[in-house]
């Protein structure tokens, strides 16, 4: 053996050719390159002549599970599926964001080398930052769904903290200047007069500090559930829309004379939008249908609360609810119309029910 040549061609095995094959028979396997034949253990024996006119077998390719010094073959190298990042990463390969960083890995989806900083893990293997920011234009992720366990985090359900905000300050200027209550209250009579503005108004006003805190602490438990699935302008849609309904619903069923005021019926919207949701993500419902039966209970037997706005807002949020998304799986443009049909369309039933007269159906027990 040349030890010279050893470090250039490759290592050389004397035992692996038969008598009189030949110089470039000793040099064997090392010089075909790495893969492109038997291991050094298999020796090469030149095929045994063929009679004249028939053709030779062919001969077996290579052995894809063979790997030696750990590298794979040249048919197993994966192929990047965009960029013109390299395919294998080595000493010296550098980060294509970041030049004057050695890179660390290459990205699953456009093949580029990328560095620590820029690497995003994904269920096989990493992605750079900029195809992820890519990914996310086009498909963006919901991070909580129900019956996935846990809680969203608080920045995640930022109308809901707006709206607990709001109604706080309103309380306080209730407090000092007691004509806003009764400008604000949905009363019957005043809507049927033109003042269509207490149907909203009074959704952000309470009483008393036993009222808000109760309705606040359920808004803000519920609306950081539902918040994050729908997105903040669904949701907030869903919030007033069923807030409309208990207004109307406490305008129908309720004496024409009698004010109220509260974010309960709202409230109530959002506890059937988490049962539809749960439902259509296949979880178990079992604990929002005893948390709402416990509230239609307490709404009942404890005096001087409007379960009718309750009733009322529960059904306007179940059948909004129930609408949206019903084009997600079509274009984004088709599903934001279909949203905004939905909407529409509540909204458009609730006003043909104001055509009536306040306390048509008077159910004040």
């Amino acid at each position: 053996m040349d030890g010279r040549n050893q470090g250039r061609e490759g290592p050389s095995w004397p035992s692996a050719s038969p008598p009189g094959a030949g110089p470039a028979a000793e040099r064997g396997w090392g010089e075909r390159g790495w893969g492109n034949g038997p291991p050094p253990g298999e020796p090469v024996w030149p095929a045994p002549a063929q009679p004249p006119g028939q053709q030779p077998e062919p001969q077996p390719g290579p052995q894809p599970g063979y790997q030696p010094s750990g590298r794979p073959p040249p048919w197993q190298v994966p192929q990047p599926t965009g960029g013109a990042g390299p395919e294998t990463l080595g000493p010296n390969t550098r980060c294509y964001l970041h030049p004057d960083r050695l890179a660390g890995a290459v990205c699953r989806s456009c093949g580029n080398p990328i560095c620590s900083d820029c690497m995003v893990e994904a269920p096989v293997g990493w992605h750079c930052t900029r195809c992820v920011k890519r990914s996310s234009r086009k498909s963006p992720v919901v991070r909580y769904r129900p019956g996935t366990g846990g809680l969203p985090r608080m920045r995640q359900a930022p109308v809901t903290l707006t709206i607990i905000a709001v109604c706080v300050v309103l309380y306080l200027a209730s407090t000092s200047d007691p004509t806003l209550l009764d400008q604000a209250a949905e009363w019957g009579v005043g809507i049927q007069q033109g003042q269509w503005w207490r149907l909203f108004t009074a959704i952000f006003f309470h009483v008393d500090i036993l009222h808000i805190t109760l309705d606040m602490v359920a808004l803000l438990v519920i609306g950081r559930l539902v918040e994050p699935v729908l997105g903040p302008w669904r949701y907030l849609a869903l919030f007033l829309v069923s807030g409309l309904g208990g207004s109307v619903a406490a305008y129908l069923l309720s004496p024409p004379i009698q004010p109220e005021v509260g974010a309960s019926g709202a409230i109530f919207g959002l506890f059937g939008a988490y049962f539809v949701l749960a439902r259509r993500a296949a979880t178990d419902t079992t604990g929002i249908l005893v948390l709402i039966a416990i509230n239609l209970a307490f709404s009942f037997s404890v005096a001087g609360i409007a379960w009718q706005a309750h009733i009322g807002g529960l059904v306007t949020g179940v059948v909004v609810s129930a609408g949206l998304g019903l084009g997600r799986r079509r274009r984004h443009q088709v599903e934001i119309v279909a949203d905004v049909a939905v909407v529409a369309f509540a909204c458009l039933a609730l006003g043909l029910l104001m055509t009536l007269p306040p306390g048509v159906a008077n159910l004040n027990l």
